[in-house]
């Protein structure tokens, strides 16, 4: 019994770990995107 306590507490960590770094992932690539539409360097490059 006392296995399966630490198994669901260390798999609600995990899980939670997961959930943080994909959103961290998603929110940093929705930062650069943004960026990256207002970068001036960019938009000379995309002309040429």
């Amino acid at each position: 019994m006392n296995n399966l306590g630490m198994f669901i507490i260390g798999l609600i960590i995990f899980c939670a770990y997961m959930v943080t770094l994909l959103y961290n992932i998603y929110m940093a690539n929705e930062a650069q995107s943004k960026q990256n539409e207002n970068d001036p360097e960019l938009k000379q490059i995309n002309k040429i």
